[in-house]
């Protein structure tokens, strides 16, 4: 097979780590039945949580038979691969298998979450100091000429919608060199791998081009950061309904709002989910469009929870998260949301009343998120209801792992105060995938 001729040559198997990274292996095309049929083996003492250097193997299989080709790279197709343990059993760290059981315990009270979301990223280049700027000088809703990265975002379009990604807009965002591609709700798992996939053929397609992409969360100290914002809503598991829907309540149904307190209640110890950098907590500061405070409210943007104005349309009722970042694991991320959003739900939580007030500039005492990673983590550690939702297993080695990024911030910065963003982080978050 010869990709020049339209076949792929090689076999591309890609998962996610702990992080939330897309990891790949490659073998070549003709061995695609014995992959389906027996998986394969790899080291997963060198993919971050997944084993140690004593019992390092781990097995990825595919729940997928037909590969996908890759429009952007046609020598290659790939799979969508699940890790397991040699034994066969799935691995109770890998994401994907995480989010796959919170959405099973949904599916038994005949619930379904659907997600949609907001890609956002910045096009940057090097100069010869070795510094970074952004690629382009343009705005919000920029364009030509100075939205320059126009066919850059098309191109991006047509391939998600090529490989079943399906799309709704892209523009230019508010900061120079920073732009938005938006996903169509999904299920929840389904929304996830689209997160997951779309981060990493954004990052590729930019490269292919010559063009540098980044999904960190605030590159640069003066402007905007770039988030994840997640609209949410609950169906019927038959996808009939919308669950989230109502005549009253300018459209929102109880159920809705017992779902948003669940997220406001359980906020502080979800944000090392949704926010898991060091970079992250630099864009949830005031003064750049980012939400500090855990509150909710009818089209105001200056809270954790927004209600976006949906026009009385019932598949459109939805709820957005927008304090999630792009470094999250999708899988994660979605899994711990749910849990919180079904708690809500099962305990039929009230929520605070909605804010009016642009809490941007209000002097209000609404509870902050936490203002950094080592005390959203000190949150989650301490959570029994993440612990019992998402597994000791997985919350103690996650923990681990991100306080180990921490303290070597520390170590290397002095100052962990700092809304500075610092060669440390550029380092290490930049290209991050």
């Amino acid at each position: 097979m010869n990709a020049e001729h339209g076949n792929p040559e090689f076999l591309r198997l890609v998962f996610s780590d702990l992080l939330g990274h897309l990891r790949s292996i490659e073998v070549g095309i003709d061995q695609l039945d014995e992959v389906l049929e027996n998986g394969i083996v790899m080291d997963g003492s060198s993919v971050l949580g997944y084993a140690s250097i004593n019992d390092s193997d781990v097995l990825l299989l595919s729940s997928s038979a037909t590969p996908t080709p890759q429009p952007w790279d046609p020598s290659a197709a790939f799979l969508l691969c699940r890790v397991h343990e040699t034994s066969g059993k799935l691995h109770p760290r890998d994401p994907r298998n995480i989010l796959d059981e919170m959405v099973s315990k949904a599916s038994k009270h005949g619930l379904q979450l659907m997600v949609g979301s907001e890609l956002e990223f910045f096009t940057i280049q090097k100069r010869s100091d070795d510094s970074f700027v952004p690629l382009d000088s343009g705005g919000y809703f920029s364009s030509r000429p100075i939205d320059s990265e126009l066919d850059f975002r098309r191109d991006i379009i047509r391939t998600l919608n090529a490989i079943g990604i399906p799309t709704t807009s892209h523009h230019h965002e508010v900061a120079r060199g920073q732009h938005e591609v938006g996903l169509q709700y999904r299920t929840a798992s389904t929304a996830a791998d689209n997160i997951l996939l779309g981060r990493q053929i954004i990052m590729e397609m930019g490269s292919m081009r010559g063009i540098d992409v980044t999904f960190m969360p605030k590159p640069f100290t003066d402007q905007n950061g770039s988030g994840l914002h997640l609209h949410q809503s609950i169906w019927k598991t038959d996808g009939s309904r919308n669950l989230f829907a109502s005549k009253r309540n300018e459209g929102l149904s109880q159920m809705a709002t017992n779902y948003v307190a669940g997220l406001l209640e359980h906020a502080s110890s979800l944000i090392a989910l949704l926010a898991p950098t060091v970079n992250s907590y630099k864009r949830l500061v005031p003064g750049f469009e980012a939400p500090t405070r855990i509150a909710w409210g009818y089209r105001n943007r200056s809270t954790m929870i927004r209600v976006p104005h949906f026009n009385g349309s019932e598949r459109a009722a939805r709820i957005e998260l927008r304090c999630p970042d792009t470094t999250i694991s999708p899988h994660l991320a979605i899994a711990a949301i749910l849990a919180a959003g079904l708690d809500g739900i099962k305990r039929t939580l009230e929520p605070s009343e909605p804010m009016t007030t642009n809490l941007y500039k209000s002097t209000s005492d609404v509870e902050s998120l936490p203002g950094s990673l080592r005390e959203s983590l000190a949150l989650l550690n301490e959570s029994h209801f993440m612990r019992n939702e998402l597994g000791d297993s997985l919350v103690d080695t996650l923990v681990a792992i991100r306080m180990h990024e921490w303290e070597d911030y520390v170590k290397t910065n002095g100052d962990s105060h700092s809304i500075e963003v610092s060669s440390w982080e550029l380092d290490r978050y930049l290209h991050a995938n």
